[in-house]
């Protein structure tokens, strides 16, 4: 078997390389076998005590004003150093590159072999790609330098789902290193040793040369996986939840923040978050297990409700394709929420009908947007711009049947020069099966706690209306 499996997708036809894998064929795939493969793991390599039993863990996270992706860093002795990992909420482990520039050395690097634990050597059933004919396969046996390779090694899938790109490699474990925090400010600094992570070469940081964030060294999955970072941080330190919680900065010179626990979550000037937190559900659709989707009920715009089929905001699988098509996914990846065309055009017809009413000015459009806006025609309130409210509708989480999340007005612009604002959604390309992909611009200056724990999605609309935001959580 090969050592490399990826592939690209670019807008258009994909260009499929070596072995074709779709995304949610590759996910489906790491996410079943590390279900199996690594949930004994988790519980066999427990670390010691951590001393003051951290509740939550923190990290800044980096908005690249380029490519529009987010980075976070660990803390040093990770495999990482402080090197920036790309932030991916569809990714199910962490991975570096090991080789580039110079081999990764650690005293306390060492390979997860097939025959090491039980649950690997009971995966060896498993007749997928991902496990070849034993579960594991040789993966020296193409020229690649150590350690991206090893013998007998457990194997798994990392991927940059920014550009769609995807490497089978080896299974390896070091110690990384967090920040403990009290939800105020950052304490002391904890060690989690024998954290499983994949080390690749420079093949798969070279496929996205251009296109990724400078400096990044690798990824950071954030999927619900057992080798993810969530669900590891929490099997290997007991008193962190399963659960994370973010907040992306708009702004490329402050960084946001990321954490792994439970709240609080504060920010200055004292403003908690987990109190003001809304729920609704995530949804489990085990073709991409490692994807978060949400049930949006209903879109409106200036209080007038969509007319939007609702078929297409509930995932059902298409009787003459066999794919299964719409839903409501998150994403780390994409910039601007995308929407089908069937949904994106009654969008952008009625918020252009409550803009004009509104005495602002319609202009050319500017690419990649289709609805644009005479700058000097739009007024500024405290919450952004002067615009027509877009509202998503969703399915409550507990006794409440329904919360609205209100995208703000500085989420719902983006201004292109200095004379023209447009309208900041796009509409999905004819290879996307999902309805609605929400979007990282739609997520600035707002938090999302996603308990995996509890399956739900808790969120603060605007930190704007808290008179604070998401670079205001105190790293000093």
């Amino acid at each position: 078997m090969s050592y490399y499996t990826h592939y690209k997708e670019k807008r258009g036809k994909p260009n499929i390389m070596f072995i074709p894998l779709s995304r949610s064929t590759s996910v489906m795939m790491a996410s079943s076998y590390w279900t199996a493969c690594f949930s004994f793991m988790l519980f066999l390599f427990i670390s010691p005590a951590f001393g003051a039993s951290p509740t939550a863990l923190v990290a800044p996270i980096q908005l690249d004003a380029a490519t529009s992706l987010y980075t976070m860093k660990l803390a040093p002795p990770s495999p990482s150093g402080s090197s920036p990992l790309m932030l991916d909420l569809d990714n199910s482990n962490l991975w570096v590159d090991c080789v580039d520039p110079a081999p990764y050395s650690s005293p306390t690097f060492k390979p997860l072999l097939c025959e090491e634990t039980a649950a690997c050597a009971a995966a060896r059933s498993c007749t997928s790609n991902i496990c070849g004919p034993s579960s594991c396969y040789d993966t020296c046996s193409v020229v690649v330098p150590y350690p991206a390779c090893n013998n007998y090694t457990c194997v798994s899938w990392a991927s940059i789902s920014a550009i769609k790109w995807t490497m089978d490699t080896a299974v390896w474990r070091d110690t990384i290193a967090f920040p403990s925090t009290d939800g105020r400010r950052v304490l002391s600094k904890v060690t989690i040793p024998e954290f499983a992570f994949l080390c690749t070469d420079k093949t798969l940081l070279k496929g996205g040369e251009g296109k990724l964030p400078p400096g990044v060294v690798g990824g950071a999955g954030l999927s619900r996986a057992a080798i993810a970072l969530p669900s590891q941080i929490s099997s290997k330190v007991p008193s962190i939840s399963r659960k994370f919680a973010y907040c992306l900065s708009s702004s490329a010179s402050r960084p946001g923040v990321i954490f792994f626990g439970d709240g609080p979550y504060v920010f200055h000037p004292d403003v908690e978050l987990s109190g003001l937190l809304r729920y609704t559900p995530l949804i489990n659709f085990s073709k991409e297990a490692d994807s978060y989707f949400i049930q949006v009920i209903s879109l409106s715009v200036a209080g007038v409700p969509l007319p939007i089929d609702s078929s297409l905001l509930t995932i059902k699988r298409n009787k003459t394709s066999r794919t299964y098509m719409g839903g409501t996914r998150f994403s780390s990846s994409v910039p601007y929420t995308q929407l089908t065309p069937a949904i994106y055009s009654h969008l952008i017809s009625e918020f252009e009908k409550a803009a004009v009413a509104r005495g602002i000015k319609k202009t050319h459009p500017v690419s990649p947007f289709d609805l644009c806006f005479d700058a000097s025609t739009v007024s500024l309130s405290t919450a952004g711009y002067n615009v027509p409210q877009i509202n998503m509708t969703l399915k409550g989480k507990g006794k409440s049947k329904t919360e609205i999340w209100q995208i703000s007005a500085a989420n719902t612009l983006t201004l292109v020069n200095r004379d023209v604002y447009c309208l900041a959604f796009q509409p999905t390309d004819e290879y996307e099966s999902r309805s609605i992909i929400i979007g990282t611009y739609q997520q600035q200056e707002a938090f999302f706690q996603f308990d995996l724990a509890a399956n739900r999605l808790g969120f603060v609309s605007s930190l704007a209306l808290r008179r604070t935001s998401c670079s205001n959580f105190s790293f000093s």
